[in-house]
């Protein structure tokens, strides 16, 4: 067991043995049915002088008498009280509480409870108990000695219960056995050990495993394999032949154990810098100086820096600025990028032993800094040696006023119809005080000042400092200008401090309420399949762009829903292949200025795989006419039933379903008709009707 938890018990034990023997204690001035009563008390009661208990009548059986109880505080018993009345059974009452009965015993162990749970309250407050400990430990002690208590008043002399404790035990051991019983449990369920952990959760893009060894699985599964299905099996899956019959997902370089090779990539430096041989680095790790040619070779405080890596093959790379054992134990992703790359570039912004010293932060490197190297490719395999980047930064006055790098907004981005204000967020290169205006003003004429980090540890993972703000002020369907100025070292002078001269200028664009021109569809659709196609469509306009929006589609029924596949638009259209039956969708499109309109379409799916029945042939004047049930093409011939459709005689119509040819009786008439959904009599020597026309001659009379 470990200190704390002996330091627990002991706790624990002492507690109880002061709740116990402080009871015992203070338990004479706590008054049951049966307890003593003070002498004080008994002012106003006959008291009998004679000790012998037998010459008293107490009228025991007769329904009346007086209740003998000892006189608290009296050396012998010389002096007895007569209280009230006796019941039949010979028993106390006080308050209309028969002495060891249920009520006696429910109030007697609330004091015994009460008085545990306050001074285990009192005790541990004293002894420095945490606080879920301490409740715990009380509520405890507090229905522990409720229960055990109660039961001794029940079950000891005098009781109800009386002789009728369980196993054969004395009252007292079942009272103390119960009462820990009950303590034991209410601790159990009431304590609640308490930890504080800080977690730090940094969202990535997903990475399949190293290596190929599930390629395979996705040319298994009986359908086509995609591109990203055979990538997310493996870092080194690959689907060959894209587009044909013969795609596979296979592991490529399969027999690759080699680490990528790291050499340093010019493309990613700034104008002024070049890459120095890093002589000073011990084998196997090799690198380079980061060395800037228009200064001493140190980056300015509070300037970017940019440095980055080519490899010999795609990989994943990370950079730490402690050395490492093994590639897992490094922090952070070169350039924050988790993806196969062949290059990669990271970039930065150092605040100046100058900045650090004005803030009593020292700097044991006096400026210099070393960046550690390592790469993972597909298969796994990483460097075991580090590539060490160097570089300083500058330890001379900060003479640059701040710049603002970035902001959580889009400049130039719309924002809804009636929006009147949005809050907004600027990243600096360094710690600075920042405030903006409707209007180009001089810093301090500008009204609106921003919360901003002003600590040079305050920075983020891309190494600026974030001020925060609330633009107001905004309009409809106008460029909303904005302008915003900064000023360096908050913990200088004034005089010692940089401003920007010229603003920075940032622009949200007023919009119109986006209008669904159309939707559709909203009519039956058949066909004559299982599971029918149905598009979806609708038209946009107003709002940002004339219209320009990105349409979403949801089955109320159901909950089902997407993004449309073709949005993005001012026309809307998706594909869905629906079974027989009734449909409400939901149809909502949004622009990028967040203004959105909802419009709710109905519409009823049929299947028809059945053929055109001719319902009706006849005779009239010179043409032979035929009648479909529904909407047909007829074509016959005049020789049997064998013929291809195609090549059948096309029967003239009026209508979709009235359909006519001349009048012959020299010939036979094979018809086959077809729907609007391709359905014909099968197999192909099968006709719809077959029709021979006779004349009917009237016989003279």
């Amino acid at each position: 067991m470990d200190k704390k938890g002996a330091l627990a018990i002991t706790q624990i034990i002492l507690l109880l043995i002061s709740i116990v023997a402080f009871s015992i204690i203070f338990s004479g001035g706590f008054v049951g049915a049966k307890d003593a009563m003070k002498e004080e008390d008994l002012s106003e009661r006959k008291f009998h002088e004679d000790p012998d208990l037998s010459k008293l009548d107490v009228g025991a059986g007769k329904g009346k008498g007086a209740a003998i109880i000892p006189v608290a505080g009296s050396s012998q018993l010389s002096k007895w009280a007569q209280i009230g009345d006796t019941p039949k059974d010979g028993t106390a009452e006080f308050f209309s509480w028969k002495a060891g009965g249920a009520a006696d015993a429910i109030f007697t162990g609330a004091q015994w409870g009460l008085m545990a749970y306050g001074f285990t309250k009192m005790f541990g407050s004293m002894l420095g108990m945490e606080d879920a400990k301490l409740d715990a430990i009380s509520s405890a002690a507090g229905w522990g000695f409720f229960t055990g208590k109660s039961l001794s008043v029940l079950f000891g002399e005098g009781g109800v219960w009386y002789g009728k404790t369980p196993f054969g035990w004395t009252a007292g051991q079942f009272s103390f056995a119960a009462g820990a019983l009950v303590a034991a449990y209410m601790f159990y369920k009431t304590y609640r050990k308490e930890n504080t952990e800080t977690i730090t959760f940094t969202c990535e893009p997903w990475d399949a495993p190293t290596g190929g060894k599930y390629c395979e699985e996705c040319n298994k599964q009986g359908l086509p394999c995609s591109e990203y299905q055979c990538r997310s099996l493996g870092q080194a899956c690959e689907l060959l032949n894209p587009g044909t019959d013969e795609e596979k997902c296979v592991w490529v370089n399969r027999n690759d154990i080699k680490p990528p090779v790291i050499e340093p990539w010019e493309d990613a430096l700034l104008y002024d810098y070049v890459y120095k041989p890093n002589n000073v680095v011990s084998p196997p790790d090799k690198g380079a100086i980061v060395w800037n040619k228009a200064t001493t070779g140190c980056a300015e405080a509070f300037t970017p820096l940019t440095f980055g890596i080519t490899l010999n093959e795609p990989a994943k790379c990370k950079i730490d600025s402690s050395r490492k054992d093994n590639f897992d134990e490094m922090d952070y992703y070169f350039g924050g990028s988790s993806l196969l790359k062949y290059n990669h570039t990271q970039v930065m912004s150092l605040p100046g032993p100058g900045a650090l010293e004005a803030e009593n932060l020292t700097i044991q490197n006096d400026g210099e800094f070393e960046a550690y190297v390592r790469c993972q490719d597909a298969n796994g395999n990483t460097n075991t040696a580090n590539f060490v980047f160097k570089y300083c930064v500058e330890k001379g006055p900060d003479t640059t006023p701040p710049l603002i790098v970035t902001t959580n907004l889009l400049n130039n981005m719309p924002i809804a119809y009636n929006q009147t204000s949005v809050d907004l967020e600027v990243y600096v290169n360094e710690p600075a005080e920042c405030r903006w205006s409707h209007l180009k003003q001089s810093y301090n004429d500008m009204p609106n000042e921003m919360s901003c980090s002003l600590s040079v540890m305050e920075m983020n993972a891309q190494m600026l400092y974030k001020c925060s703000t609330t633009l107001t002020g905004l309009k409809n369907k106008v460029e909303n200008n904005f302008y915003f100025k900064c000023k360096d070292q908050p913990t200088k002078p004034n005089e010692d401090r940089n401003v920007n001269t010229e603003p920075y200028e940032f622009t949200l664009i007023g919009t119109q309420p986006l209008i669904i021109d159309s939707v559709g569809p909203n009519e039956t659709i058949k066909d004559s399949t299982d599971t029918v196609k149905v598009t979806l469509e609708a038209k946009t306009s107003a709002g940002y762009k004339e219209g320009e929006a990105i349409c979403y589609y949801e089955n109320l029924e159901t909950g089902e829903g997407d993004q449309f596949y073709n949005t993005n638009s001012h026309e809307h259209s998706q594909e869905l292949w629906l079974a027989e039956g009734d449909y409400e969708y939901s149809i909502k499109c949004v622009d990028l200025g967040g203004n959105s309109d909802t419009r709710t379409i109905n519409f009823k799916v049929e299947t028809d795989i059945d053929e055109p029945i001719v319902v009706r042939a006849y005779h009239e004047d010179s043409y032979l006419k035929l009648i479909t049930n529904e909407p047909a093409e007829c074509v016959y011939d005049t020789t049997d039933c064998s013929y291809p459709f195609d090549d059948g005689i096309k029967m003239s119509v009026i209508d979709d379903i009235n359909h006519f040819t001349d009048w012959d009786t020299e010939k036979d008439f094979y018809i086959k008709c077809q729907d609007d959904f391709g359905n014909r009599p099968t197999p192909q020597n099968i006709c719809s009707i077959v029709v021979r026309p006779f004349e009917v001659y009237k016989q003279e009379e």
